[in-house]
């Protein structure tokens, strides 16, 4: 099977050309070149590419991200359709499909944020999956992060650590124009209070002036707060995590950039292990910069997970209220 081709984010998009220049390619472009939420100035989600299906032929079908639209009479009801590796790999393919286009436009109104993260999460896998890769992982840094800290992180061979304290950690890639880095830290949980907005922010600030000098003396990085933090609790690896996407500037100077971090409990060590990634790039695009950074931290992983996960099953467990205290007991 053939590579898959286009830029990262490159998306084509195979309509009609009357569909395209009415309501429903307008639906369509809204959706999928949005900008970033979260980036100093605007960028698109996706990098929209309109292909008629006339002219759909075997050098687009090799595109990396495929959006296949049908409208149809003999659709019975608009659906949506994922695929992979149809005739490249690694291809994500989404065909979405409508009797008509008033019906099209309506079902892409409501789930048109479903197709573009369907699109963004394939970009961060496929990242994710190239820094697992040997010929790319920088062994040495995950070896050193599993020996001294109990969590491994795959970055890609350029990064190096330049801090290693007792619980906060720096790794950094730096080239004349851009420089993209991993900050981790660590403290104890103490109550469900830590996963909130604001606690994880505190903490952040805290840890960042502390630790993350600016270029003159008594400046530090900090958190933009007049800019809306994007916050989001999901697991990550069976183990509870929030997200927090924003902006970092330095206070006292006029240096800035975007971030994302994830705080994941860690209930063997009784610890939140944070890890962030930021990105100082100025005058360039910032979104595949920042892609890259969610891909390494994402691969976060524990030692001994399995461990965590009976603790979180059997946490689980005790949160059910209809469990009998017998029950409980069993458990212990």
């Amino acid at each position: 099977m053939k590579n898959a081709t286009g830029k990262p984010g490159e998306t084509i998009v195979v309509i009609p050309k009357n569909y395209w220049k009415g309501a429903v390619g307008d639906t369509i472009f809204h959706f999928l070149a949005q900008p970033v939420a979260d980036l100093p100035k605007d960028e698109p989600m996706l990098n929209v590419v309109h292909i008629p299906p006339e002219a759909f032929s075997e050098i687009f079908k090799t595109g990396r991200n495929i959006l296949l639209t049908k409208i149809s009479p003999s659709v019975k009801e608009p659906s949506i359709k994922i695929q992979r590796n149809v005739w490249s790999k690694p291809q994500l393919i989404v065909t979405v499909q409508a009797p008509d286009e008033k019906s099209f436009v309506d079902f892409f109104a409501k789930r048109g944020n479903d197709v573009v993260s369907i699109f963004v999460k394939g970009e961060r896998d496929r990242l994710m999956k190239m820094y697992a890769d040997r010929k790319f992982k920088n062994e040495a840094v995950a070896s050193r992060m599993e020996k001294e800290h109990h969590f491994t992180i795959n970055v890609p061979k350029g990064f190096a650590v330049s801090v290693d304290t007792t619980n906060f950690v720096w790794i950094r890639y730096e080239t004349p124009n851009i420089s993209q880095d991993v900050i981790a830290y660590w403290y104890p949980y103490t109550s469900d209070s830590t996963f909130t907005k604001k606690y994880l922010l505190d903490k952040r600030d805290s840890v960042v002036k502390k630790n993350v000098p600016g270029p003159d003396p008594g400046t530090y990085m900090t958190t933009e707060r007049l800019i809306p933090v994007l916050f989001r609790a999901f697991k990550l690896n069976g183990n509870y995590t929030a997200m927090m996407r924003g902006l970092w500037k330095v206070h006292g100077g006029f240096m800035g950039g975007p971030f994302v971090s994830i705080s994941t409990l860690d209930p063997v060590r009784g610890r939140v292990l944070t890890l962030e990634g930021f990105v100082y790039a100025p005058k360039m695009d910032k979104r595949e910069l920042m892609r890259q950074m969610e891909a390494m931290i994402y691969s976060v992983r524990f030692p001994d997970q399995a461990k965590n996960d009976r603790i979180n099953r059997m946490a689980e467990m005790g949160n059910d209220t209809e469990a009998t205290p017998a029950d409980s007991a069993s458990t212990k």
